[in-house]
């Protein structure tokens, strides 16, 4: 085979590949444009008679009974006892690292209805090394 022939015959190939692109977008672009429709039929549901009507019942159950008082807490809070106050053992930092406060850890109040109500606090995140 010559040098001229196989550049006939690759330039042929190159221009059938073009055409075959060209061929396809204008495919895709008429696909887009005109959809073509799927009609899907929904499955006929048997029909169904309406419920019976009918008186409810219920049984008391003491343990689950709510509380006299309501349960909840009453408004306000009071401290008490200052002593009762736990402390987180790492102290919590200033943002420039210069001072230190203790930081709490559980704190014991009191309600309006003279129940005890107990706090649990977060430990304090650990100091940012600059």
């Amino acid at each position: 085979m010559s040098l001229e022939s196989e550049r006939k015959s690759a330039g042929v190939k190159l221009e059938s590949d073009r055409r075959a692109i060209g061929n396809q977008i204008t495919a895709d672009l008429n696909r887009l444009v005109n959809p073509t429709k799927k009609t899907k039929v929904l499955p006929v549901l048997a029909k169904r008679g309406a419920v019976a009507a009918k008186t409810g019942l219920g049984t008391y159950d003491a343990k689950n009974a709510p509380s006299v008082s309501g349960g909840g807490i009453a408004s306000p809070l009071s401290e008490a006892d200052v002593t009762k106050r736990v402390y987180w053992d790492n102290p919590s930092l200033s943002s420039d690292g210069l001072f230190s406060f203790p930081a709490l850890k559980q704190l014991v109040l009191q309600d309006a209805d003279g129940a005890p109500v107990i706090v649990n606090l977060a430990a304090p995140p650990p100091p940012a090394t600059p």
